[in-house]
């Protein structure tokens, strides 16, 4: 292993110090880069040096500044130097080297003290003193010690004069300076510079300035009002000060002596006049006299001159009086009725000008407003005999209509008043219309509607503003109210319920259903109609779609169930009515309302039945009727009561009827056929008797109508009752009958009593007379098959669409 030297140095930071520590043990420990590793202790041992003393006050920092007032006595302390010896407890000597001061005679406590009475005026105001200290060995440490001495005031103030006089001119703006007074003391080498001047008596026109001794105007002089209109002297004194609390004071007198200028100029009251005249005045007549004043105290700054300034026309109408300058007279014609020669509205307009002589020649100015009074002796008339507006049906409220003006040929013209005093009354509105009293603007004070009222004659009035003698003109006004799109299309009843088979042809009316509709306002021709929801596949439309206010619902495309095209068999059609027909109008039509009607419409899908009959069943049908109704409602059971009456009278003209029909058919012409063909003959079977009930809800109220799918008959039904009526009364009876049986077989139910079927219905009927009414044909005629479609197999009949909460649809035959 090759050799390692090591170096041991001092840092500069701490320094060695024998006195806090003499030796030192230091660890050297070392490491090669194989991670081998020893240590050795190091000693180091400290020699002591003997050191000079040290400062322990400020002069270890440098110099030192000490402040030393003028006239001290002699020895008074200046200064306390303090230092040490850090080798041992030696004796420390202390020396200066300036004559002004001295070391404490002992000379070991450094003390400086004053070697002489300082003067600020007279010695220099600062000193550097060289302050040596030393122990017994030799060693020394200097520093310096800067003295300066602070000035002290032991002197008086003195002004130059007793008694300062100023002259000044009235209105000096404030903070004006008027002059300077000026003290001096010996303590500040004799300048002012630290005096302070204060005046003995507050005074509001006039300040000193305390550190300039500036003469300032605090306040607005004013000659020519007190104090000074009858005082123009003013006289105070003013204090020099050297200190703020008191010290030495000088006094001087100040006299300020105001002199009076040209500052007012001449006050006239009023400085208005409006004077009123007659159109018959005299000429020399005194119209106005003319009061003036000028408040200058000096006599010859409150003379004043008077000129009249005519305006236009005036000047051979108005002039001041000869005699006395300040009264104005008439000298013209003022006739009111020469329209030329009076001035613009008949009122002149006059300046009188009153002028200072002395300058700068103030003035003031007198107007004199001359209104000549009009006779009112004209009739207000209006530009046209009659006015004639158009106004849309939909303008909003506050639209304006039109516009009336009337015109006064008085001289000025006077103000006119417009007012509606008849017409504009419609229903609802005791007035639809407001005119501005001032312009004659007619507006709309609610929105008009064409088909309560088309047209409106309105009489108008204008009326002279004039208190004594006020006249009037009418007019009348013709409004009229141009129509707009405002109604939408209506269509009654809103609901249809139909019944379908789904092998209707395309093409077909669907149980000659027709859509009928009004619009107020518009014409059929633009009446447009589409089915906006339910159409599913499209299988309806309506025909005409434009152009008509009747439509048919037309089937557009077959129905196919069979391959699985087709799932829906309850069709919810909405259809969408609107009066904006573009093929029949405009294309520039902005305002379109729409209408809507609701069908319902069922698609029968007839199911073959395994079941075969020889025999037609025999049906009992029970018709039982319910009424419903509120217990607080007094007028629903008169109204029930009605209707059973007129139900009963019914039934008992239909049993009548139906008797009289089947006597007077012959016995040898009834047969019995049943109503599908048998394949083969099979074993009667035994004969079967059903009792059909129907319940329904009887209600006054019908706003539904559908079609029977058997008969193609009209009824009607109440979408909250479920109720139903034929919609023609005047049918024959037999129709009635055979439409009930033919519908009524299409329900049986499951319901049984006593072996019997039970259904719904008003009134107990036996089958058999209904069938035989039914089957009867002249000549024993064969009735006609039933659908090849269904091949001799029993046809069940679908069931009829139930409106809500219906369940019959011949509840009130």
């Amino acid at each position: 292993m090759r050799g390692l030297d090591l170096e041991v140095t001092v840092s500069e930071n701490p320094r060695l110090d024998y006195e806090t520590q003499s030796n030192y043990a230091l660890l050297i420990y070392v490491v090669d880069n194989k991670g081998n590793t020893d240590f050795q202790t190091l000693t180091v041992l400290l020699s002591d040096v003997n050191e000079p003393p040290r400062f322990l006050d400020n002069l270890a920092n440098g110099a030192v500044y000490v402040d030393f007032l003028e006239n001290l006595a002699v020895d008074a302390m200046i200064y306390e130097v303090q230092a040490t010896d850090p080798d041992r407890a030696d004796v420390l000597s202390y020396s200066v080297n300036s004559p002004l001061v001295t070391i404490n005679p002992n000379g070991k406590n450094g003390v400086i003290l004053a070697a002489k009475t300082f003067d600020y005026e007279k010695d220099f105001h600062s000193f550097s003193v060289l302050v040596t200290v030393k122990d017994a060995a030799g060693n020394n440490v200097t520093g310096i010690v800067v003295v300066n001495l602070i000035n002290v005031n032991d002197n008086w103030p003195v002004f130059k004069q007793n008694k300062m006089t100023f002259d000044i001119s009235e209105e000096k703006p404030p903070n004006s300076v008027i002059g300077k007074v000026t003290a001096y003391d010996a303590d500040d080498n004799g300048t002012s510079s630290s005096l302070i001047y204060v005046m003995n008596t507050a005074n509001r026109f006039f300040t000193i300035d305390s550190v300039t001794g500036e003469l300032i105007v605090s306040a607005i002089i004013d000659r020519d009002n007190r104090p000074f209109r009858d005082v123009p002297t003013q006289e105070f004194e003013v204090a020099a000060k050297d200190s703020p609390s008191g010290g030495h004071t000088a006094w001087v007198t100040v006299k300020i002596i105001i002199r009076d200028v040209n500052d007012n100029q001449p006050f006239c009251f009023p400085h208005t006049h409006s004077i009123q005249v007659p159109e018959t005045i005299e000429k020399g007549t005194t119209i106005v006299t003319i009061s003036c004043k000028d408040n200058d105290v000096d006599l010859a700054n409150s003379q004043f001159t008077i000129s009249l300034q005519p305006g236009l026309k005036t000047g051979v109408r108005f002039a001041l009086d000869g005699k006395n300058n300040s009264t104005i007279v008439v000298i013209g014609d003022l006739d009111f009725e020469a329209v030329t020669t009076l001035d613009d509205d008949n009122v002149y307009v006059m300046s009188v000008v009153v002028t200072d002589i002395a300058p700068p020649h103030y003035q003031d100015t007198v107007t004199v407003y001359i209104t000549v009074m009009p006779v009112n002796e004209f009739r207000p008339s209006f530009t046209q005999t009659s006015y004639t507006f158009n106004i849309s049906e939909f303008s909003e409220i506050g639209t304006k209509v039109g516009q009336v003006l009337a015109e006064d040929k008085d001289f000025p013209v006077l103000e006119l008043i417009y007012s509606l005093i008849g017409g504009g009354s419609t229903l609802s509105y005791s007035q639809l219309f407001w005119i501005n009293p001032t312009s004659g603007e007619i507006h709309l004070v609610a929105q008009p509607d064409y088909e309560a009222t088309a047209q409106y004659f309105l009489t108008v009035q204008a009326v002279e503003i004039d208190p004594d003698d006020p006249k009037a003109a009418t007019t009348t006004v013709t409004v009229s109210i141009l129509p707009t799109n405002d109604e939408p299309p209506e269509c009654q009843p809103k609901f249809y319920s139909l019944v379908i088979f789904d092998d209707i042809a395309v093409g077909t009316n669907i149980q000659g259903f027709q859509l009928s509709c009004t619009d107020r306002d518009s014409s059929p021709q633009s009446l447009r109609y589409s089915i906006t929801l339910g159409n599913i596949n499209n299988h309806f439309r309506l025909s005409p779609n434009a152009g008509s206010n009747i439509t048919k619902l037309i089937l557009a495309l077959p129905f196919d169930y069979t391959h699985g095209v087709d799932k829906v068999t309850d069709y919810k059609l909405i259809v969408q009515i609107t009066d904006d027909n573009l093929l029949t109008g405009s294309t520039e039509r902005k305002v379109i309302q729409t209408g809507r009607v609701r069908i319902n419409i069922r698609v029968i899908i007839p199911t073959p039945s395994t079941q075969e009959t020889t025999t037609t069943p025999n049906i009992t049908y029970i018709r039982l009727s319910q009424n419903t109704y509120q217990a607080d409602a007094w007028y629903i059971p008169f109204l029930i009561t009605l209707c059973c009456l007129l139900l009963l009278g019914m039934l008992g003209y239909l049993t009548h009827l139906l008797a009289k029909y089947i006597r007077s058919m012959p016995k040898s012409k009834i047969k019995k056929k049943p109503l599908i063909e048998e394949q083969e003959p099979k074993k009667k079977k035994k004969k079967k008797h059903s009792v059909i009930v129907e319940m329904i809800t009887c209600n006054t109220i019908f706003d539904g109508e559908a079609v029977d799918p058997v008969t193609g008959n009209v009824y009607q039904y109440s979408t909250n009752s479920g109720a139903r009526r034929w919609k023609d009364t005047k049918l024959p009876l037999n129709d009635y009958g055979n439409a009930a049986a033919e519908t009524l077989n299409f329900r049986p139910s499951t319901d049984k009593i006593n072996g019997t079927t039970l259904t719904q219905n008003s009134h107990l009927k036996d089958v058999d007379a209904a069938q035989n009414a039914q089957q009867k044909t002249p000549n024993d005629q064969t009735p006609p098959k039933t659908p090849s479609k269904l091949g001799k197999q029993t046809k069940v009949a679908p069931q009829i669409p139930e409106p809500p909460q219906a369940q019959n649809s011949l509840a009130n035959v």
